[in-house]
């Protein structure tokens, strides 16, 4: 298996806004602050007077753990901070660590080991196979078969599966894991590259894309 992109890492960090800041401290000074220490392109002191959206940080770097990094935005919700980026969501944890340890000690805000925090995380990869991974019993190849010729012509080719999606059972808990995996858009068969996306962390995304390389 090859990794053509991580197109998105998110790290989700959820803990009401009114731990993050107990004593209603002024936090002005720390939004600029952040967008200075991270170069951050814009702010959430940027956007227009009167606008609704949540407040943002937009396009900034961290040295991560194998480099600097592009954070694309950091989202300030009501219930918790989303971080995106490129790379992966280590990298989006490292980078709220940091954060966070830094404005306890400049601000005097609580350092994220004083908070109640979940952790949430999906990503989005693209993969390329040497082959087509074999996702379903070989029993059902008789039916495959039966549909490629219901479906399928020479012109249009032979019908193959396009989507593979797991998840947990949603009535268990209040959020469901999910694991997809399917063909990209507008790409030949042929060349056996796939999106996929997981509620996990990347590096986890990568062991279970491994292991499905595996049937292959």
């Amino acid at each position: 298996m090859k990794l053509l992109a991580v197109r998105t890492a998110r790290s989700i960090w959820l803990t009401p806004q009114y731990f993050l800041n107990p004593k209603g401290v002024f936090i002005r000074p720390a939004m600029e602050g952040l967008k200075a220490r991270y170069n951050f392109r814009k702010g959430p002191l940027d956007k227009p007077p009167g606008a609704t959206e949540d407040d943002k940080f937009e396009d900034g770097a961290f040295t991560g753990l194998n480099g600097v990094v592009q954070i694309r935005n950091v989202t300030l919700h009501s219930d918790g901070i989303a971080v995106d980026t490129r790379s992966s969501t280590d990298d989006g944890d490292a980078f709220l660590e940091d954060a966070m340890n830094w404005i306890s000690k400049e601000y005097g805000l609580p350092s994220y080991m004083e908070v109640p925090i979940d952790r949430v995380y999906f990503s989005e990869l693209n993969v390329k196979f040497e082959k087509t991974p074999k996702i379903f019993d070989s029993k059902l190849t008789p039916f495959l078969n039966e549909v490629s010729s219901i479906l399928g012509s020479e012109k249009k080719g032979k019908a193959e599966f396009l989507t593979f999606h797991l998840g947990t059972d949603p009535t268990r808990s209040n959020r469901s894991e999910n694991f997809k995996f399917e063909r990209e858009i507008n790409t030949p068969f042929e060349e056996n590259r796939y999106y996929s996306f997981a509620t996990t962390k990347t590096a986890l995304h990568l062991k279970v894309l491994a292991k499905l390389d595996e049937v292959t």
